[in-house]
């Protein structure tokens, strides 16, 4: 007869547990965030030349959102096919209009007279913020698997 030693087990954590989806998610977010900041600032930069910065500004936003939506939801979040993903980018879009009003803000206390690296630097500030709260709200309500419709 042999005696089996129980080995004490570490909580299960289920898949949207806080601290487990935080730590396998956030790495994601950063590359794919990392990658449309990029698009964005190069967007930002080349429709600026031709356009009032804040009209550059909502252009560049909008195109990298959606692409921005669409690779979180794949990649970051682990969501696939067509089911939700039409309340997936709603709910991307309602993160970008939060942040166009934060870095339209910025864009509009500049002087009028400022130079495009200091545009480019107030975005560059502002997208860091927005990018925080973007992730707040995707991680708390877009994608959370609680408020997310059953299949």
């Amino acid at each position: 007869m042999s005696a089996t030693i129980a080995t004490p087990q570490a909580p299960a954590t289920g898949a949207g547990s806080a601290p487990t989806a935080l730590t396998r998610r956030l790495p994601s977010y950063a590359v794919v965030g990392s990658l449309c900041t990029v698009a964005y600032l190069v967007l930002f930069w080349a429709l600026s030349a031709i356009l009032p910065s804040t009209a550059a500004n909502t252009a560049a936003m909008l195109i990298t959102t959606v692409a921005n939506t669409a690779a979180n939801r794949r990649f970051t979040f682990g969501v696939s096919g067509r089911a939700g993903a039409v309340r997936d980018h709603v709910g991307g879009l309602i993160a970008f209009l939060i942040g166009l009003g934060i870095s339209t803000l910025s864009l509009a206390v500049l002087p009028a007279d400022s130079s495009q690296a200091a545009e480019l630097t107030a975005v560059i500030l502002t997208n860091a913020l927005a990018s925080a709260i973007r992730f707040a709200l995707l991680q708390g309500w877009v994608f959370n698997p609680r408020l997310r419709p059953a299949r």
